[in-house]
């Protein structure tokens, strides 16, 4: 040990002793950074310690002593420094200070202090190292627990409590001296919850228990339940409902309650209101910890207890008149009994209300399943309670459809009432009903995000409230945007904002659809249909005016109600009229006012309020769904001085969001005029706005010294201004922007932004948006930007060289033809810096490099040398890479015509340098690659080449015999290749080509070469898209023929033929149609599957060119073959009645799947998926699992057509497949071996299920799903590892109910991880490390889980998962991949 540390302490525990307070304060300041300079080897760990323990005890003792310093700062100090030497010292000292600290918290005569040792306590709990936790807590439970139960000083209770807190929350499931006193725990706080209630005699432990004390209870019981077991949990709750249970209720129907158990019980005790609120309190607190593991028999018991103190008749307001004269004697009655209300009766009520609704906030969230049977009381109930206002009368509602004048004397009294609204709540201070309605709408709100995949309940459904009165959810929170309190109405506000956004998302994705015009009748057959503009959009707009009118406070409901509009543009419609937007913006204007007279919102208007205007101004205009017209008439004659002025304010994020918002102005004055409108006023309007634009925009565009968001946005409002309003501004404007865009190219921070922006100005050339279609003149500035962005192609960003590419493609396209650069110098240098991109280890840069050069060549053929020189090379060596395809490919083949075409290479030379390219190493993939370049410059270079190089071909092709050697093969095939490519771009039936290259195509069949038989169908596939007269009879003719391999190669030609008819756009396939129909219908019970496979392939790319034809012939196929007779999941042997139906559903299925692949249009397919997804219901495996196929590809790619289907046909299929098993022996001679026919089909259904989480999440019961997922976790390899990626993604995704199954996946998990090797080497060894892994993965991933780790068996699970040497290298690499 060295002698320095050792030194230093002593000295500064002598400091600690100082008369100066100061001075004390300062070594105990240096004590602390000593100690945590050489932390981490105490607490009980291993390592050594840096201190003996003579020193380690001094400095304990110094501590602690100081914990009871006079001066409050040294106290401070001393409690930090105790934290950082409890993960110091030894666990011996540890445990002392324990002692010595429970000691000093439950001495009586230490009242003054007694805080500093609880907070030093509860430090230690919380600091201490893990392994010293059992031992800790051996110490402190049973003390903690005596304290609480004999001391009579409330203080002691509270601070035992508190620490008692702690200590089940950092080792309530892990410490074994914890876990064994759980139900010792349990006793003492039900015990001290029931005091109150059952307390009787005059020992302490009978005494009345405060509510403080209470409260603290049920906090501890809630840590509690997080690590209690299911027995003493359903202990705990029956326990808490027995005691709430007994509580009359409140209101009138209390009270009536009261009576009747008064008259039967007897003198037994009622719970009082008081003790209800707190046991609900706790109840409260237990389900927001663990609801998730309440059952539907607990939640269907709890539910209607919270429900009887939440009695809608009881929702009284001020506007309410007298009850009835029928029920006068019976209040008297209810008056002279015991419980008459008071005022602190009323508060305690409320509080209990309260209560109950953050009861049903943490239900409703925790477990939508099992509160579903009671979801329509609890709205009722929230409904209610959100107008409970019994001391304040809103008056009558006033009826919409007022004419103006009277909206707006309407607007200015509402404006007045709300000022009036904020003098009468300081005088009603004591008024706490808005507590209740604030606890009522965050129950609704969390009923929102329950219904969130399915909203339509909250906007068709009329739930009965009080009186006789009705309301749907959605209307009802309309009417109450005019609450009183702010706390509420913004609740009232953002809930309803929610509820409108989950509208729109479930509008979106097709479960439900907003009401319009063209098509409400055919939407309302097929989903509920939300008339959003009659019902809602006005009403919405007004409400949200009155609040925004308002002249001081309400600042957070002004915030919503600007959010709120921002939402309601999203949907279709948007805000309404050119009133409705006027009446917005002229909103907006006051709150960015400066000294106008309509600035009465400026003073008291906060920048962050400033910033929600701008917002909702941004989406206004972004938004497509208001009128052009409108919004530019508005803009012009209402907002758009202001909002110009608002890129002068003095926050960077005001000024940067003004900016979005200028950026999108421009385009309503280049599309938002009316037929009718002169090109006089649209030209003086337009060249008023460009110059009101350009003042606000060139300042911060020029400006140096501001933020980076700033600058991007303002090039982003120049690229707008430029590209649509140039024609209108002044040549100087113009310069000054070009000028400060090339400024901005040239910086480092800002020239990715400046090379989008300066391409977005490029592109709009070529636009035709404007009336007047002249070019935007970019002289100025082009050679010098263009030469700026060639120098970017040499850095390392590959962001840069990507943006800087497609940059230049644009600009080149629209403005490459100026006279400046038809000498070709400053292209070629650009073609020189492009070249280094043309390589297949970036395919996607390669194809922009190579769209740029053929660009270039268009419109300057003078580059065509450099062309030559730089990027044929480095193009040709691409032409063979075995990776090169989708757009790098067209990229490349669009360059070798350019090149042809431009007469930048001569044909002869290209097509020579072409056929070198065929060698040993080119793979197969690189042949077809190569065929494709050579028939594209073959193609256009003109017909006498074509026939040349055709000559060239048939001379080659047309040998009777096959060649033997390699190189030969691979001519043939190339040859083979290019006329089909040449085919297709070509008729070749004109001069007789066709008809010689059908025998040759014929004879290849025939070779023995695979390579040859395949390129010969992939030809003739695309040949006769070129000579469909010549070509496609002959498919057809032979395909009725006996030859089964020549057919297959026929159906492949087929297939080839009908996806190049697709891509080019051809009308030939229509007038064949028919005839392609019948041999692929005959194929379609082949006994390979090989050609069902391309039945199936054919079909699905028919179904997407003409879905109306091919969809019903799909459907009548598999209706005609539906009965399959398979009862063990094979069809039996000789039933070939059953066999041939099998095989045609499977092609069916197949076809559907391959279709929704392919995009078929979704409309048409819907109606006809109930029928194919009927073959779920087959019992057949391989028409089970081509139909679970079909489903899953549906999920995937269009989950809107399966999404009505889920819950009755899909999801009970998935159920009852993922719980198939079809074990049989199979007899291997030494050995039998078991096989699991099911294991595709459960594979398949965990595909769905996984896909649906994604993408149809509200059609998934998550409960049941956590079932089959831990049962997954224990199935066949591949199941399992599947199943590990649903888990991890469920981490992040739906945490609670992964809290709630994180026990059912310890045994699957634990059995994976235990795994021996056995005798397995090289890959299967490797495999099973892998497997491993996976499951270690998902271990760690559950464990870090908020919740997951309170509950005892994950937690031991987790320890022996660490405690295990062989797992220590994999967690290691799982901690470097994180």
């Amino acid at each position: 040990m060295s002698g320095t540390p050792q030194v230093s302490i002593t000295a500064l525990l002598k400091k600690t002793e100082h008369y100066d307070k100061d001075e004390r304060y300062m070594a105990t300041s240096d004590l602390c950074e000593v100690l945590k300079r050489h932390s981490g080897g105490g607490g009980g760990g291993e390592t050594t310690s840096f201190m003996d323990s003579s020193t380690e005890r001094q400095i304990c003792t110094a501590v602690l002593r100081l914990l009871h310093d006079k001066s409050n700062d040294v106290q401070a100090i001393a409690v930090k420094t105790l934290g950082v030497l409890l993960t110091t010292v030894q666990q011996e000292q540890v445990l002392e200070i324990a002692d010595s600290l429970a000691d000093q918290v439950l001495d009586p005569s230490k009242s003054e202090l007694r805080d500093v040792y609880t907070i030093g306590l509860r430090t230690l709990v919380k600091t201490i190292p893990s392994s010293a936790g059992n031992n800790v807590a051996h110490r402190l439970v049973g003390r903690l627990l005596d304290g609480i139960r004999t001391s009579d000083n409330e203080e002691i209770v509270l601070c035992c409590l508190d620490v008692l807190t702690d200590l089940l929350a950092r080792f309530g499931g892990t410490a074994v001296a914890v876990t064994r006193q759980h139900e010792a725990i349990l006793q003492m706080c039900l015990m001290q919850l029931s005091r109150s209630t059952s307390g009787s005699g005059g020992d302490a432990t009978a005494a009345t228990t405060s509510p403080v004390v209470r409260k603290r209870t049920g906090n501890t019981l809630a840590g509690l339940s997080v690590v209690l077991s299911d027995s003493l949990l359903m202990r705990m709750v029956e326990a808490l409902l027995t005691h709430i249970d007994r509580s009359a209720g409140l209101g009138k129907e209390g009270r009536r309650r009261s009576l009747r158990l008064a008259e039967k019980k007897g003198d037994e005790e009622v719970t009082t209101v008081d003790d209800t609120r707190a046991l609900i309190r706790t109840m409260c607190s237990v389900a927001g910890a663990v609801g998730h593991r309440l059952g539907q028999e607990q939640i269907d018991r709890i539910i209607p207890i919270f429900l009887r103190f939440t009695e809608p008749a009881d929702a009284v307001t001020g506007d309410d008149g007298d009850d009835d004269d029928d029920q006068d004697d019976e209040d008297e009655k209810m008056e002279d009994a015991p419980g008459v209300e008071d005022e602190a009766a009323v508060a305690l009520a409320n509080e209990l209300r309260e209560s109950c609704f953050m009861g049903f906030e943490s239900f409703v969230t925790r477990c939508p399943n099992e509160v579903e049977p009671h979801l329509e009381k609890i709205i009722q109930a929230a409904l209610a309670y959100m107008s409970y206002d019994p001391n304040y009368a809103y008056g009558n509602d006033v009826e919409e459809d007022d004419d103006d004048v009277a909206e707006d004397e309407d607007l200015e009294e509402d404006e007045d009432e709300y000022e009036e609204e904020e003098e009468e709540e300081e005088e009603d201070d004591d008024d706490e009903s808005w507590k209740v309605r604030r606890g009522a709408v965050r129950a609704l709100k969390a009923v929102v995000e329950a219904k969130k995949h399915d909203p339509s309940l909250l906007w068709t459904t009329s739930f009965a409230i009080r009186r006789g009165k009705s309301s749907v959810v959605a209307a009802a929170l309309v009417n109450r945007f005019k609450e009183r309190e702010e706390n509420c109405r913004v609740g009232v506000i953002d809930c309803f904002a929610r509820l409108l956004s989950v509208t729109v998302s479930a509008a979106n994705a097709g479960v439900i659809a907003f009401a319009s015009p063209n098509d409400m009748e055919d939407a309302s057959q097929r989903m509920t249909v939300i008339d959003l503009r009659k019902s809602y959009s006005q009403k919405l707009v007004k409400a949200c005016e009155k609040i925004l009118s308002t002249k001081k406070g309400n600042e957070r409901s002004k915030s919503s109600s600007l959010a709120l509009l921002a939402t309601l543009c999203k949907a279709p419609g948007g805000l309404g009229g050119q009133a409705d937007i006027t009446s917005v913006f002229k909103h907006v204007e006051s709150f960015l006012a400066g000294s106008t007279e309509n600035a009465h919102h400026r003073e008291g208007t906060s920048k962050a309020l400033r910033l929600d205007a701008l917002s909702l101004v941004h989406i206004m205009l972004a938004s497509d769904n208001h009128s052009p017209v409108d919004v530019r008439i508005c803009l012009h004659k209402t907002l758009l001085p202001q909002l110009c002025q608002g890129v002068n304010e003095q926050w960077y994020k005001v000024i940067a969001e003004a900016l979005r918002a200028i950026a999108w102005v421009p385009r309503f004055f280049v599309t938002g005029y009316a037929e009718s409108t002169s090109e006089e006023t649209k030209a003086k309007e337009r060249s008023e706005v460009a110059q009101i634009l350009f003042d606000a925009i060139e300042p911060k565009l020029a400006a140096h010294d501001v933020d980076q968001e700033i600058k991007e946005c303002a090039l982003r409002a120049t690229a707008s201004l430029l590209s649509s309003l140039h024609s209108t501004m002044s040549a100087e404007s113009k310069t000054r922007l070009l000028e400060l865009l090339l400024e901005r190219l040239k910086n480092e921070t800002t020239r990715i932004a400046a090379i989008k922006n300066l391409s977005i100005i490029a592109a709009a050339s070529g636009d035709n948006s404007m009336e007047d279609s002249a070019s935007i003149d970019l002289s100025p500035i082009l050679a010098e930007s263009i030469s700026a962005m060639s120098s970017f192609l040499k850095l390392q960003s590959r962001s840069l060289k990507q943006s800087t590419l497609e940059a230049l493609d644009i600009i080149v396209t629209n403005h490459g033809s100026y006279e400046q650069f038809r000498d070709g110098e400053l292209f070629s240098s650009v073609v020189k810096d492009m070249t280094s991109l043309i390589v297949d280890s970036d395919l996607h840069l390669s194809h922009l490099a190579l769209q740029c050069t053929d660009s270039i060549l268009e419109v300057c053929p003078a580059a065509g040398p450099a062309v030559k020189a730089y990027a044929l090379e480095p193009a040709l060596k691409l032409s063979t890479s075995s990776l090169l395809q989708d757009l790098a490919l067209d990229s490349l083949l669009a360059f070798f015509k350019r090149v042809v075409v431009a007469g930048a290479v001569a044909f002869d030379e290209l097509l020579v340098q072409l056929r070198q390219r065929l060698n040993g190493k080119v793979g197969k993939h690189a042949i077809y690659n190569l065929a494709k370049c050579i028939a594209i410059i073959t193609g256009s270079s003109g017909a006498e080449n074509t026939s040349k190089v055709l000559s060239e071909i048939f001379e080659l092709l047309e040998s009777e015999t096959t060649p033997e050697d390699t190189a030969s093969i691979r001519q043939v095939q190339l040859s083979l290749l290019i006329t089909g490519d040449l085919g297709r771009m070509t008729d070749l039936g004109a001069d007789g080509s066709a008809g010689r290259l059908k025998r040759i195509y014929m004879n290849k069949f025939e070779s023995t070469s695979e390579d040859l038989k395949h390129a010969a169908a992939y030809a003739l596939g695309n040949a006769a898209v070129g000579s469909p007269a010549t070509l496609i009879p002959a498919i057809i003719d032979t395909l009725k023929g006996e030859n089964k391999k020549q057919q297959y190669l026929l159906l492949s030609a087929l297939r080839e033929f009908i996806k190049c008819s697709a891509r080019m756009g051809s009308d030939t396939l229509s007038a064949s149609l028919q005839d392609l129909i019948e041999p692929l219908e005959e194929h379609c019970a082949d006994s390979e599957e090989g050609m069902r496979t391309m039945v199936a392939e054919c079909f699905g790319s028919l179904s997407c060119i003409h879905p109306e034809t091919i969809l019903p012939k799909l459907q009548e196929l598999q209706l005609t073959h539906s009965e399959i007779v398979a009862p063990e999941g094979t069809v039996a042997e000789g039933d070939e009645q059953s066999n041939k139906n099998a095989l045609v559903c499977w092609t069916v299925a197949t076809s559907v799947k391959l279709a929704i692949a392919g995009k078929v249009d979704p409309a048409t397919l819907s109606p006809h998926m109930p029928t194919f997804v009927a073959l779920l219901k087959q019992t057949e495996l391989n028409v089970r699992t081509a139909a679970l196929l079909l489903v899953y590809s549906a999920a995937h790619h269009m989950p809107q057509i399966v999404a009505g289907l889920m819950q009755d046909l899909i999801v009970p299929a998935l159920y009852e497949v993922s719980a198939l098993k079809l074990q049989r022996e199979v007899d291997l001679g030494p050995f039998k071996h078991k096989v699991d026919d099911a294991v595709p089909l459960r594979k398949a259904a965990l595909s769905i299920f996984a896909t649906c989480l994604e993408t149809l999440p509200g059609s998934l019961d998550m409960a049941s799903f956590m079932l089959v997922l831990a049962k997954a976790l224990g199935d066949a390899e591949d199941i399992q590892l599947h199943a590990h990626q649903i888990v991890i993604s469920m981490c992040s995704r739906h945490p609670s109910y992964v809290v709630n199954a994180a026990d059912s996946f310890i045994e699957p998990l634990e059995k994976t991880l235990k795994k021996k090797a056995g005798q397995k080497t090289g890959t299967e060894l490797e495999r099973l490390n892998d497997w491993i892994k996976s499951a270690l993965r998902v271990a760690v991933a559950v464990s870090r889980v908020e919740g997951v780790m309170s509950s005892h068996r994950f937690a031991e699970f987790m320890e022996r998962i660490h405690k295990d040497e062989k797992f220590g290298s994999k967690l290691q690499a799982l901690t470097a991949e994180q």
